[in-house]
């Protein structure tokens, strides 16, 4: 069977990419190893300025509810700050709704969607690409797109994945509640509650009220087989933070965890995410908020680039990776400079947790600028001059 493209990974960066081909009567193929609709570790935070990019997504009806500020706890939980907002400052999702949501609009504009399917092979020939499968399947296509997260099939089979000594690794659950219980424990704000740094991990722990469910989890990140991360018992450490929740009355005494989930994430984006005849998107091209972990952005826009790109390669019949060049061009333009910014401020946040806290305590104009760059309401590279001029001014005031 022959596709123009076949697109590997059904999360918001494959759909948002397949939807995007089949618009302009590209035949594409959208393949998941996954059984759809599928549970995803993940947080199920959507910044809002996702919502102001792709306005579509609110008549998709996934939206579970909105928070209007939160609590911000420092390391040694000394200090907290609240955030109070009369506008929402994130909105929260059950990743199997919003992705399967994706994809029925991917199939709606013309996908073929196949879910469990598991790809076993990518062969790169001069004038096509064969992708096989474990079933003993294959098809001819001109173009593969990688979705497939950060353990990426497409990007170990063509070259573009590297050693990664870096890397994240969350562990979540998600509870269900009852409404009246939700409103009680974090108001009818649905207020969310940031630990920065929690039992000493570099990383923070979250707790996320929606409708009818909390997310609660902890990311934390990693350098391969050093000592620390050996002696790291994460799972341990999780529910020693579901009980110390459950103390300080931010989860009922009730709850018993029985459904947690674990995954990797990226901390840096590919040096390449593209190559003749493959394009490489959201996780499986390392594109992720470094500090926060959030990644449900930049897959939704690295697709839709990759999308806009891969319809005027297939067009041109010039799948070169000199063509595909571009999309990086674009993605970096578009939110690289962002990413590259929180690299370089990665280590800085984590030194600095507790002093950092401190300060927005004594400053909400600076605690309210931290809080929305942690929740992604807005880029962090644009407000990156308002951050420092205020910090500093906050550092000097408080000194005095």
């Amino acid at each position: 069977m022959k596709f123009d493209a076949v697109v590997v990974g059904a999360g918001p960066s494959g759909s948002t990419t397949a939807k995007n081909l089949a618009s302009k009567g590209i035949k594409v193929l959208l393949v998941d190893k996954e059984k759809f609709p599928r549970k995803k570790p993940c947080g199920g935070g959507l910044p809002l300025r996702t919502l102001e990019r792709f306005p579509f997504i609110k008549d998709m009806n996934v939206i579970e509810s909105y928070s209007y500020g939160g609590y911000v706890h420092s390391p040694s939980l000394k200090n907290t700050i609240e955030i109070k907002k009369q506008e929402p400052v994130i909105a929260m999702v059950q990743r199997d709704k919003f992705d399967q949501s994706l994809v029925d609009l991917a199939v709606d504009r013309g996908t073929l969607f196949m879910d469990n399917k598991v790809v076993k092979d990518i062969d790169i020939k001069l004038y096509n690409a064969r992708v096989s499968f474990l079933d003993g399947t294959s098809v001819i296509t001109d173009l593969v797109i990688g979705a497939d997260g950060f353990r990426s099939i497409v990007a170990n089979k063509t070259g573009l994945s590297r050693n990664k000594p870096f890397f994240g690794i969350c562990i979540l659950e998600e509870f269900p509640l009852q409404s009246e219980i939700i409103r009680n424990l974090y108001t009818a704000n649905h207020f969310c509650h940031i630990f920065s740094k929690f039992h000493g991990i570099m990383g923070y722990g979250w707790v996320f009220p929606k409708k009818k469910y909390v997310n609660v989890g902890l990311v934390t990140y990693k350098i391969k087989k050093t000592e620390r991360y050996k002696k790291l018992n994460l799972k341990r450490i999780f529910y020693e933070y579901l009980s110390f929740l459950q103390k300080t009355h931010v989860l009922p005494s009730s709850l018993k965890s029985t459904k947690m989930q674990a995954g990797l994430l990226p901390v840096q984006p590919l040096h390449k995410t593209y190559t003749d005849r493959v394009l490489l998107c959201g996780d499986a091209a390392g594109l992720i908020n470094p500090i926060s972990g959030e990644g449900i952005y930049y897959a939704l826009v690295s697709g839709d680039i990759a999308g806009k790109v891969a319809v005027n390669a297939i067009k041109s019949q010039d799948t070169s990776e000199r063509f595909l060049s571009r999309y990086q061009k674009e993605w970096n333009q578009d939110f690289g400079k962002e990413i590259k910014l929180l690299l370089k401020t990665k280590d800085q946040w984590g030194k600095e947790g507790e002093r950092v806290v401190e300060l927005m305590k004594n400053d909400k104009k600076f605690a309210e600028l931290i809080f929305t760059i942690m929740m992604g309401k807005e880029s962090a590279y644009d407000l990156r001059w308002k951050l420092i001029k205020r910090y500093l001014y906050t550092k000097i005031h408080t000194a005095r």
